[in-house]
């Protein structure tokens, strides 16, 4: 196993979104479209099996243009994806890059499901890094993308939300749960720790 491994970059231009449920929802559909986009990549093929992602923030203007030059895909106006690649290839521009861990709104407790929303929820026994959060949404994303066709067609619209533990604990054997995230425990949370559910929209079935 390298000491290298491949890691997709969600980068976000600072204060363009302030809530962390829009953070999350646009990185999880830029995260999305990357996989679809470059899924003829050599890379991209090594990384899925280990779909590492880093979170990063564009402080400038001047930075998040020089994100938009690299081979992309974008959510909305604040989020890109960079296809997979390794640390030690990042660039000089990714290398000048922090990691995300602006303050951001937190999501609520509770919102009504959506037609055509994944609903992302977050548990309510950890504490994460907003780059955390917004990268274990992305991953979530990634994961319910696999079963929900025209969810993915429709551009991932998603919304999260930080229940309370008995609704985090039932919904992780609902029948609507299309995605759970569990962590590697390389960093901030121990290996094996559910991080994030994903639940499929209201009334759509799962391909």
């Amino acid at each position: 196993m390298t000491d290298d491994p491949l890691r997709m970059y969600l980068v976000l231009l600072r204060g363009a979104v302030g809530e962390l449920s829009r953070a999350g929802a646009l990185a999880g559909a830029a995260a999305v479209a990357c996989v679809r986009e470059f899924a003829d990549d050599a890379a991209m093929e090594e990384w899925l099996p280990r779909p590492g992602k880093v979170c990063l923030r564009a402080r400038t203007e001047s930075q998040w243009r020089q994100v938009l030059e690299l081979p992309h895909t974008l959510a909305g106006d604040a989020a890109a994806a960079l296809p997979p690649r390794r640390r030690s290839e990042r660039g000089p521009l990714l290398e000048r890059l922090q990691a995300m861990s602006t303050e951001l709104e937190p999501p609520p407790e509770a919102a009504p499901p959506r037609d055509g929303v994944v609903t992302y929820l977050l548990n309510p026994a950890i504490t994460m890094s907003s780059g955390k959060t917004i990268a274990q949404i992305a991953h979530a994303a990634v994961m319910a993308a696999e079963t929900l066709d025209e969810w993915v067609a429709a551009g991932c619209p998603g919304q999260v939300i930080a229940p309370g533990r008995a609704t985090f604990a039932a919904a992780c054997t609902r029948d609507d749960l299309a995605a759970t995230v569990v962590d590697a425990g390389l960093t901030e949370v121990p290996a094996g720790t559910i991080t994030v559910l994903a639940l499929a929209p209201p009334g759509r079935a799962r391909a």
